[in-house]
């Protein structure tokens, strides 16, 4: 009973805390031009999630992880029309997010770590969309990360039942950033696994 009065306290004092954090504005983003194919039009729900992110960060929270998301990628119908707006919407809200970062003193403190629960498969449908498939780019943001395309393209020609092969062990990735960017041992997550990228900069 102590311990949760304990707990109750101690979320009463952090929603106390950040309140004021909230109602503040996020750090001003200098203005970004639109990509092609980005949406230049209102804040989508992406912007506005990163938006609380940036404040809180900015704010000085120690929260070292933070998820935020997107949905409406599972295309199996009018897939072109839909993954244009969808990416669009992804490259603008994390560019105004970065964008907000570097007028504070936490941007080199933050990467960002992009990615989808499934891929797609390579041939279309019936309905000018794609189903789900085995694998998928990942995507690696922030003052840390080198810039540049890291693995081997997926062959179109050398399909495994229809799906694009795997060539980067997503695992390889989460060991790397556990290890090098969160300074929690990755084997505490992902057993005995070795494998790593090499797709940051040295501290």
């Amino acid at each position: 009973m102590a311990a949760a009065a304990t707990s109750m306290r101690n979320l009463f004092s952090v929603s106390t805390s950040i309140q004021p954090v909230l109602k503040a504005p996020a750090p001003v983003a200098v203005d970004l031009p639109t990509v092609n194919g980005g949406n230049a039009g209102g804040d989508s729900n992406l912007s506005q999630q990163l938006d609380v992110v940036a404040k809180l960060i900015a704010a000085g929270s120690p929260t070292k992880v933070w998820s935020v998301s997107l949905g409406g990628f599972d295309t199996h119908a009018n897939e072109a029309n839909a993954q244009a707006e969808l990416l669009g919407v992804v490259s603008t809200s994390l560019s105004r997010f970065l964008s907000q970062l570097k007028s504070t003193t936490r941007s080199k403190d933050v990467t960002v770590m992009v990615y989808s629960e499934f891929g797609r498969r390579v041939k279309g449908n019936a309905s000018q969309g794609t189903d789900h498939g085995t694998s998928g780019p990942m995507f690696l943001l922030g003052e840390k990360v080198k810039g540049g395309f890291y693995g081997d393209q997926p062959s179109l020609s050398k399909l495994i039942d229809g799906d694009l092969a795997v060539t980067t062990d997503f695992r390889d990735v989460y060991a790397t950033v556990l290890d090098s960017i969160l300074k929690s041992p990755a084997e505490q997550t992902l057993g005995k696994w070795s494998g790593r990228a090499n797709f940051l900069r040295p501290d």
